[in-house]
This record gives C-alpha cells, sequence and structure tokens, in this order.
C-alpha cells in the first residue's frame, strides 16, 4: 500500500466530519482531489522526511486541509544549589510537553485549533497524577482571517505578553524561559477573543479574557470557561524602527483586586496572572549571523503567597544574543534579572522558593536537525539570589539537555 493511499484511508478514517461534508457540499466546489499515484521525490528520504506526513487531508472544497499536529518536549537536568552552606539537587530525566491535536483550514481563511495537554508540565511521567492519558486542553480556538492585516481569534490560547512568552515553546532559542518572564506571565491559558489589525504601520492586537475555569463533574481539568470567574484585557503591538530592529511592546490586566483575590473567583481554576497588571517593551535584531533579543518587564499588584504580601510589585530584564554558527548550529547566550518573585523552573528546582535580586546566566548550543522540527538543546545556567525573608545567599547550576520536536 502506498503512501497516498494510507493517507488517505487515515483521513476518511480520523476525520469523518471533514470528509463528509466536503463530500455534501454540492459541485465542483466539494470534490476533493487525491493523486493516487506514487509521488515523485526530488532528493533522497531522510528522517526529516517523517514531517510530511501530518497532513491528513487536502481538497478544493469546504474543507481545505486536515493535519494532525502535536510535540513532544524531554529533558535532562543536573542540577546542584548551595544555600547557607547545606547542598541539595537532583538529576533526572523530565517529560517537559507532550501535546496531540487537529488544525482545521476551512474555506474563506477561516482555521479551527484544537490542542491537548498529554503530559502536564510539572516532570511527571505520561499517565498524570490523576491516571488519565488527555490532561486538559492547551489550546482551543477558531480563527478567521478576512485580510492580511486582520484576523479574529475566539477560544482559548496564549497571553502573548514578553518577548519570550510570545514566541511558541517549539521555536524558543533555551530550554526554559527567564524566571522574571515565568513569574508574571498568565500561568495558563485563558479563554477569550481577540483581533488583530494593522493601524498606522503597528502590526496591533487587542484580547479580552475569562480568567476562571471549569473542572467538570469526573474531576478532570478541561479548563472550560466559567462565569464565576475574573476577567482581563490585553494589548500588544510591534513596528519595525530599523531595516534589522523590531520594537514590540505589551501590557496586561488581570482583575485581581490588587492582589487581594485571584482571577478563578467563584470558579475551579485560574487561568489569569498573579499580577494584576504586567507590562513590557522589547527588541528583536537580526545583523546577519547575528541576533539579539531584549526585554524590559514591570509588574504591580501580586496575589500574596507564602512571605510575599498582597500588593507586591516586580520588575526585570532580559538581555539574549545569538549567533547562527552554521545552518545548523547556534550559539545561544542568555542573562535575565528578576527583583522579587517565586522561583520558577528549572522543573520548579529541589525546593520551589521565594527570593529576591535574582540574576541568572545561561550559555549553551541548539542543534537543528530538521530545523525547528526536531532540535537538540543543551546549555549551563548558573544562579545567584538571596531567599526573600532571611537573605540568605542562594547559588545555583543546572545543567540541561533536551530534545525538542513538533509536527
Amino acid at each position: 500500500m502506498n503512501r497516498n493511499s494510507i493517507l488517505r484511508r487515515l483521513a476518511i478514517t480520523a476525520v469523518t466530519i471533514p470528509a463528509f461534508l466536503s463530500f455534501a457540499d454540492a459541485g465542483e466546489y466539494g470534490k476533493a482531489v487525491i493523486d493516487d499515484k506514487s509521488p515523485i521525490s526530488s532528493s533522497p528520504w531522510s528522517i526529516c522526511s517523517l514531517f510530511d506526513y501530518s497532513t491528513l487531508y487536502e481538497g478544493d472544497g469546504l474543507i481545505k486541509e486536515v493535519a494532525l499536529t502535536g510535540r513532544y518536549h524531554g529533558q535532562y537536568i543536573s542540577q546542584t544549589e548551595e544555600e547557607g552552606g547545606a547542598s541539595n539537587g537532583f538529576h533526572n530525566w523530565q517529560h517537559r510537553r507532550a501535546r496531540l491535536g487537529f488544525d482545521v483550514e476551512f474555506a474563506g481563511n477561516l482555521t479551527f485549533v484544537s490542542s491537548i495537554n498529554i503530559s502536564d508540565g510539572s516532570g511527571s511521567s505520561f499517565g498524570l497524577t490523576r491516571g488519565v492519558f488527555f490532561d486538559d486542553w492547551d489550546e482551543l480556538f477558531v480563527k478567521w482571517e478576512p485580510s492580511d492585516d486582520v484576523y479574529v481569534l475566539v477560544g482559548k490560547t496564549k497571553q502573548k505578553i514578553t518577548m519570550e512568552n510570545m514566541e511558541s515553546s517549539k521555536r524558543i532559542l533555551t530550554v526554559e524561559r527567564s524566571q522574571i518572564v515565568n513569574e508574571v506571565i498568565a500561568s495558563d491559558y485563558p479563554w477569550g477573543a481577540l483581533v488583530g489589525f494593522n493601524l498606522f504601520g503597528i502590526d496591533q492586537e487587542v484580547g479580552f479574557w475569562l480568567t476562571g475555569g471549569e473542572v467538570d463533574s469526573t474531576g478532570e481539568r478541561w479548563k472550560f470557561p466559567s462565569p464565576d470567574g475574573r476577567g482581563g484585557f490585553t494589548y500588544r503591538g510591534n513596528l519595525p524602527v530599523s531595516d534589522a530592529t523590531q520594537l514590540y511592546f505589551g501590557y496586561q490586566f488581570t482583575n485581581n483586586a490588587s492582589g487581594f483575590a485571584n482571577g478563578s473567583g467563584n470558579a475551579d481554576s485560574d487561568h489569569g496572572s498573579q499580577y494584576e497588571h504586567v507590562a513590557h517593551i522589547g527588541t528583536k535584531s537580526e545583523w546577519g549571523k547575528l541576533g539579539l533579543i531584549t526585554d524590559v518587564i514591570a509588574a504591580s499588584n501580586r496575589e500574596s503567597s507564602g512571605p510575599i504580601a498582597a500588593g507586591n510589585d516586580t520588575w526585570g530584564f532580559v538581555v539574549l544574543p545569538y549567533y547562527n554558527v552554521t545552518d545548523k548550529l547556534q550559539f545561544v547566550a542568555k542573562y535575565a534579572y528578576m527583583d522579587e518573585g517565586r522561583q520558577q523552573r528549572y522543573q520548579r528546582y529541589f525546593v520551589r522558593q521565594y527570593l529576591d535580586g535574582y540574576h541568572t546566566f545561561y550559555a549553551g548550543f541548539n542543534y537543528y536537525i530538521c530545523g525547528q522540527k526536531l532540535k537538540l538543546m543543551g546549555g549551563y545556567e548558573y544562579a545567584t539570589v538571596n531567599e526573600f525573608t532571611t537573605g540568605a545567599d542562594i547559588d545555583s547550576s543546572s545543567w540541561v539537555f533536551a530534545v525538542r520536536s513538533y509536527w
């Protein structure tokens, strides 16, 4: 059985509704054309050819394309931490992310996107703490693009605030995002509606969000939107400032009563940020093989947590240069600072602590086997900080090696 026959059967089996809709549409408009002849390959087969098999269906009717999507991110961490003469740490392999989904492209520039978490990102094995295969929705939305300059999205998706967070985990240049980014961004993808547009030469986006989610009757965290939760608002934009540099800026509001409540309200789970206000301004520049990403981030009115009182503020910045040594090999460095907040990643450290004056230094390499679709990452991060209440010095060293793949 040739490749196209297999794909056709997969399309019929896995995508019954799209196939039916395309067949039911009258006339030439709904007629799907699938070439039964074996394709002639212009280049030899390689492991990268596997990523060509994710499209399950293509047609000229109501349904234009159906694709199976997913990603797997795994990483090995070797970490030591020194605090007041005591040492601790760990050395293990963790399933960082695993997701599966379907993208369906309709006529009229309408796209349906779905993605479900299989691994919950806590470092646990597949199966999770609740013993289920599907953990929760990662993203679930419909996007309409009536023109090149306008789009409308409704559903569950990321609030793309800060330079590192607006970039997908499929394409981030370091194994983990910076401490300040993980501390102040939304803790989960909320449900909402947003519109993107270009005005006065500036690409802009405005979003409105529900930050409370519901757990279903079985106790699984499908996290559907809840009217019992609170709300939020985002605005972001970017514009070119030179041939080499793009300027980015954004603002995020979460209704947390100035830090004395959280976004869940009376709902079961919280999709919102821990901070009421988050703002950032950053740049991305490229000069041939050399690139630079910068970001300055400020956040105010944090929810109370441990020794951090309600209404606490923080700020920080990120400087991330990179150099493309070859088409496949890339060197990356990063310096990041966080004023105050809770310890975030690598996989929450040995014990998550509350910190003050957090400096981190990272250096590593990325090797792109199949571009961003399959890559290896490795790096070393040194962090130095003071414990929030006692002022005790904490130093940590982390070696991290990762494999990242998506389709």
